[in-house]
């Protein structure tokens, strides 16, 4: 009598085991690198004029968002308290126009936030005719109408309209683990900086002076062509992937602020990256 083999269950722990594995060598060092990538872009990384009293900061909802994706934005005063402001959101995309009021009172330099639910979260809804087209590509404050605590009141302005690049899809390098998105941008930079040394640092005086008269040899020694081709084999993509994640599960280098493989012991700032589990 022939027992059946529970495929399904051994796939399952297979998953479950290999899922524990990634989450083991790889959950400190995403969370470390997609941190970085907050702090420079969350709302108040980043404040804007808005005519001469006023300044905001602006943060549009991404699919990648955790939890609800909603957009925000934050008004401060820059010089004199605000009594009332009154001014409307607009975002554009796909031939389509989103509105949002927003009317606020007692406005000084501590931020007030504000989430827009009528702004759509940013998507890439359609390709059409070789052209990509989001579900935002422009935003601007129209009817911005302030009232100075004295009771002036500026004339009413729009701001510049902003088109939006959409860096963090189309630059950005992101990673969907465990059921999250993760921004890797810092390590993705770490890999590169590496990647960049074995090409043109290693093996090549740290001082290198040149002048208009220096005459180059096209002829190389048979050592500087070795040193080349160490580099070159060193700096495979792969194999730099590999550098970096045994440097940083070996726990004799850290990812820095500034997105660098970095020796443990060096001083460094407070805000360096661990890399250990």
């Amino acid at each position: 009598m022939s027992v059946p083999m529970p495929f399904g269950l051994i796939a399952k722990v297979v998953s479950w085991l290999w899922g524990y594995i990634t989450k083991f060598l790889l959950l400190k060092t995403f969370r470390r690198s997609h941190e970085a990538w907050a702090r420079r872009h969350h709302l108040g990384a980043r404040w804007i004029p808005l005519g001469s009293y006023l300044e905001y900061s602006l943060q549009l909802a991404k699919p990648i968002d955790a939890g609800a994706k909603v957009s925000k934005v934050a008004f401060r005063s820059k010089k004199y308290n605000i009594l009332n402001l009154e001014v409307f959101f607009e975002a554009v995309g796909g031939g389509i126009r989103y509105q949002e009021k927003i009317c606020l009172s007692d406005i000084d330099e501590r931020p007030i936030v504000c989430s827009m639910v009528n702004v759509p979260c940013q998507e890439l809804i359609t390709l059409s005719n070789n052209k990509i087209m989001f579900s935002i590509e422009s935003v601007q404050f129209r009817k911005c109408q302030v009232e100075l605590e004295g009771g002036e009141v500026v004339s009413q302005f729009d701001s510049q309209v902003s088109n939006l690049t959409h860096s963090w899809l189309m630059h950005d390098e992101w990673k969907l683990r465990w059921g999250v998105w993760w921004n890797c941008n810092s390590i993705k930079w770490a890999k590169q900086r590496l990647q960049d040394y074995w090409r043109w640092g290693f093996g090549a005086p740290k001082l290198r002076v040149i002048c208009p008269s220096t005459v180059f040899s096209r002829r190389e020694t048979l050592w500087m062509s070795g040193v080349r081709g160490i580099g070159w084999l060193m700096g495979r993509p792969w194999l730099v992937t590999m550098q970096f994640w045994v440097a940083i599960w070996s726990g004799l280098f850290i990812l820095n602020d500034e997105d660098e493989l970095q020796w443990r012991w060096k001083n460094s700032t407070n805000d360096a990256f661990d890399g250990e589990i």
